[in-house]
């Protein structure tokens, strides 16, 4: 689900551009949309932020984005931390399904530690807790 939020500009902060965006949780959004007639922004495409409900220079109510989370140390440590997880349990696991569904050499348990390892790592850094969440309630070991 996508919504609009408003988004400063980087040469005028005062300045709002709506731009489309998708619910991260806790206030957070990832921007997804670009500004209109590609006016350059504050915070940029991909880019998670923070948001609060704010008064509009036009009377009405609106999202405003008001502070980048990807850009925290904090936020970059914790990203780091499911990266490196996520690559270890994918890489187990690819490895076994490698080994037990494909063939039982050491160039298919590479190449699944590999490809699990990527993906898993993906996936942990795209979804953080959540994708951990998942993979508890299908392996609920």
């Amino acid at each position: 689900m996508r919504h609009e939020i408003h988004v400063p500009l980087a040469s005028d902060p005062n300045s709002l551009r709506e731009v489309e965006a998708t619910p991260a949780g806790d206030g957070q959004f990832r921007i997804v949309g670009a500004a209109p007639s590609g006016e350059a922004t504050l915070f940029r495409r991909g880019e998670l932020v923070e948001c609060e409900i704010r008064a509009l220079p036009n009377g009405s109510k609106g999202l405003v984005a008001f502070r980048s989370v990807s850009a925290e140390p904090e936020f970059r440590k914790r990203r780091n931390t499911f990266a490196t997880l996520g690559a270890i349990v994918g890489g187990i696991f690819g490895m076994f399904t490698a080994i037990f569904w494909f063939s039982h050499t050491a160039a298919s348990a590479g190449i699944g530690f590999i490809v699990g390892a990527v993906v898993f790592a993906y996936c942990s850094v795209r979804w953080g807790d959540d994708a951990w969440v998942v993979l508890s309630k299908l392996f609920p070991w």
